[in-house]
Parts: structure tokens; C-alpha cells; sequence
């Protein structure tokens, strides 16, 4: 299969399968407020359904976080390439309706990082017990990742604004720039919170705070937009882009959790009180995304039971996990 940048969904999907076990095996079975490795394991009775059920719980997570290096890797090295050798990439970031595909990249790579942290500290303690010695070199790989984040997304706005668009073309794809900086954001934020370092944790905090703002905005443009155009057509998307409907789900939940986190960091830091509005935000962020996840199992019935899985695969695919 041909390059494209949307192939980045695939190790997306592999890094949050990587991360359900971790925060399973860290709320319900380890009872943990903080980090967990692998040595937790001898605290759990065994033989015993809590054993074995981490047992296959860490299975699973080691697994997918194998996938998920391997295959960031191997795509990493491919979209070098491609940029460097191929005129595509010019061609789709001037394209309205296809550059949102060039944020795929920029959604993993700061989710390889949560991973890093998370589920691949659980079997390498070492991440855990020198965290603070980390913090300066993930502080490097945040800006790497946030300065083309913003460069790319103003870029895409420009590309948007100039050019005639196709509006009955759009559909819910159209959010991976969104996606995008909410991941950065969840990324940006976990450091914030982590990091000793006061530059550190506060040079990220307000590059957070920015990428959270454009993504608010953008975020509320674009689905009001799309619901728009939804009620508007009487005949649903492809069968390709159909599973495209839950990608509304990631990003209200990226962006609500990294404002909480940030929220957080600001009652902790300069002892102003947002515990309600961070209550809020954290409900409103989940109601919302099981409104939606609950209306696009509705809206995708038909697909689900009878097209799901005789349908031939598409990149679209991946918003459902």
C-alpha cells in the first residue's frame, strides 16, 4: 500500500489499546495513585481472578506496545522519506479537504510518549525512577512537536480561507488537525503536572494553553460545520468514511482532560481555585463524547451489522478503536 500520513491512525489505535490495560491495571487491580511496574504483580493473591486477569491484561498491553514502537518506526522513517522525495505532501497541505490527513503524525508521536511513560515504564522502572531527569529532554520533544503543530495548523487555516472549498465534500475527517492538538496538548500537560522544574512546567503550560485555545475554536467551527452539513444531506458519507463519525470522540476528550490537567496545575501553582470549573470540564468533556458515541452507533447501525466487516478497509476505520 502506497504511503500516506493517515497511516499513523494504525499506530494510534495500537499505542490506546497499549494504554486501556495500563490504567485498568492501575485503578481496578493495583489500586495505584501513582506509577506501576511489573514487580506489583507479586502483591495480588494468586492463584486468583484479580492474577489472572493482570496476567492477561499485561499480555495484551506488552504486546500492542511492541506494535506500536515497531510500527512508529517503520512509518516514521516512511514519512521522512516521503516528504523528502515526494511532491504529495505539497499537493495535499494545499488542499482544503485533504491537508487535515498531515496531522496523523503529530496525533501518535505525542501519544508514543504517553506510552513511554505509561506502559513502557510498568516494564522498565528505570523511566520511573529517573522521571525528573526526563523532563528536559521530553520539555525538547514537546516543542518539536508543538511549533509544527501551530505552523501546520495556521498554514491549513490560510490554505482554507484562500481557496474555493467544497463544503458537501467535508466530512469527519476533517477534525484530525484538531485531534491533532488535542493530543499535543494531553502531552504538553502531563508535563506540566510532572515536571519539578518550574521553567519547564510553566514554558508548557502556556504553550498548552494556546494549542487548547486554537483547538476549542477550531474544534467548535468545524463541528458546527459538519452537523450543519449532516442535517442539511439527506444521504450519509461512503462506506469508507463512515467510521470517520466517532472521530468526534477523541478530541473532546483530549482537549477536556488537558484542560483539566492544566487547571489543576494553575489551582496548585497560583492557588486559584478551579475545582468546580475543572469539574465541569471534565463532565462536560465525557457527556459529550458518549452523547456522541451513542448517537453514532444509532446513525451507523446499518453499516455496523451489515457492511462493518465485509466493507474493504480504510484509514477511517481506526476512529472506532
Amino acid at each position: 500500500m502506497k504511503f500516506t500520513p493517515l497511516k499513523f491512525q494504525g499506530t494510534l489505535a495500537a499505542a490506546g489499546v497499549a494504554l486501556m490495560p495500563y490504567i485498568f491495571l492501575k485503578v481496578n487491580i493495583f489500586k495505584s495513585d501513582g506509577q506501576i511496574s511489573l514487580s506489583d504483580l507479586s502483591l495480588l493473591t494468586k492463584p486468583s481472578l484479580e492474577y489472572v486477569a493482570a496476567l492477561l491484561l499485561i499480555a495484551v498491553m506488552g504486546s500492542f506496545v511492541v506494535i506500536h514502537l515497531s510500527l512508529s518506526v517503520f512509518f516514521l522513517r516512511e514519512l521522512i522519506k516521503w516528504v523528502a522525495t515526494s511532491s504529495s505532501f505539497k499537493e495535499i497541505l494545499n488542499n482544503p479537504l485533504t491537508n487535515a490527513s498531515l496531522f496523523s503524525p503529530l496525533i501518535s508521536v505525542p501519544m508514543t510518549m504517553i506510552v513511554l511513560f505509561g506502559p513502557v515504564s510498568f516494564f522498565v522502572p528505570q523511566i520511573t525512577e529517573n522521571m525528573q531527569l526526563l523532563m528536559a529532554p521530553a520539555f525538547a520533544v514537546f516543542c518539536l512537536l508543538w511549533l509544527p503543530l501551530v505552523i501546520l495548523e495556521i498554514k491549513a487555516v490560510q490554505v482554507f480561507l484562500t481557496n474555493q472549498v467544497d463544503y458537501l465534500s467535508l466530512n469527519f475527517g476533517w477534525l484530525l488537525d484538531v485531534l491533532a492538538l488535542g493530543a499535543v496538548s494531553l502531552f504538553g500537560s502531563s508535563l506540566v503536572n510532572a515536571s519539578e522544574n518550574h521553567l519547564i512546567s510553566n514554558a508548557a503550560a502556556i504553550m498548552v494553553s494556546i494549542s487548547l485555545a486554537v483547538g476549542v475554536v477550531i474544534f467548535a467551527f468545524k463541528m458546527s460545520v459538519l452537523v450543519y452539513l449532516q442535517v442539511k444531506s439527506v444521504a450519509k458519507p461512503t462506506v469508507n468514511i463512515l467510521p470517520a463519525y466517532f472521530l468526534f470522540i477523541p478530541p473532546m476528550c483530549l482537549l477536556g482532560f488537558s484542560s483539566f490537567k492544566i487547571m489543576m496545575f494553575t489551582s496548585k501553582s497560583y492557588g486559584v481555585d478551579l475545582s468546580t470549573a475543572s469539574f465541569l470540564t471534565m463532565v462536560f468533556s465525557y457527556a459529550g463524547a458518549m452523547t456522541w458515541f451513542v448517537f453514532a452507533i444509532y446513525r451507523l447501525r446499518e453499516y455496523l451489522g451489515k457492511e462493518f466487516l465485509s466493507a474493504d478497509f480504510s484509514p477511517a476505520q481506526w476512529g472506532m478503536v
